[in-house]
């Protein structure tokens, strides 16, 4: 009774194998780069980088002048300006 559950479990692995060993596996052309994804690739991506720099260059400033108070509206519009970016790239 034993010896069918052994044969699928054989038949199994042996697929399992034969997926994973395939000749149609190829390797990538540069292993060690970053994929497309990560590249700035985009204008509007290096402007998004700027804005966001901007931003929190001018929150330090006005922090350093008038205090954290001033600066609050501007740190606020950072943080949203950072969650799209989240969600969006």
């Amino acid at each position: 009774m034993g010896r069918p559950a052994d044969e699928e479990r054989a038949a199994r692995i042996r697929q399992a194998r034969q997926v994973l060993s395939g000749s149609d596996l190829t390797s990538p052309p540069d292993p060690v780069g970053y994929p497309e994804r990560f590249s700035l690739s985009g204008v509007s991506e290096l402007r998004y980088f700027i804005t966001l720099a901007v931003l929190v260059l001018l929150a330090a400033i006005i922090w350093a002048i008038w205090g954290m108070g001033a600066a609050s509206p501007i740190v606020l519009i950072l943080a949203l300006a950072l969650l799209a970016g989240w969600f969006l790239l």
